[in-house]
């Protein structure tokens, strides 16, 4: 596993074997604009402008108006699972997710949702058949 340096100090990142990339946002944290441009540049870095699968942890987390623009803004990952505990996670899941062009999907367990994104197409195959 692959521990990626972030400049805000709500979140974890890595990135397994598989090249799953994993966002952990700390409970009970806000989330601002500058925390997801930070998020979105790292990724963008170890990935290498290779689109990769993603699980978002937001549990009990407050995700700011330009968090979300930024979020919503950006292609940087080929699916997102997002996994919370609360219906205020679900609700604000939601609001993230329905406005993706990316396989999405809300789940309450990591496990669930690393399964449901170890499902998915390999990213790489499908770039290789368009090309």
């Amino acid at each position: 596993m692959l521990e990626i340096a972030l400049t805000c100090a709500n979140a974890d990142l890595n990135v397994d074997a598989g090249g799953t990339v994993h966002l952990r946002w700390a409970p009970g944290s806000s989330v601002s604009g500058a925390d997801a441009d930070a998020v979105v540049a790292a990724v963008r870095g170890v990935t290498e402008g290779r689109l990769q699968p993603m699980l978002v942890e937001v549990v009990d987390v407050c995700l700011g108006l330009e968090a979300r623009a930024t979020l919503l803004g950006t292609r940087f990952v080929s699916a997102v699972a997002l996994v919370g505990a609360t219906v205020v996670d679900r609700v604000m899941a939601a609001a993230l997710l329905r406005e993706q062009e990316c396989p999405h999907g809300y789940f309450t367990s990591v496990e669930d949702a690393r399964e449901w994104l170890s499902g998915l197409p390999d990213p790489q195959a499908l770039e290789e058949a368009v090309v």
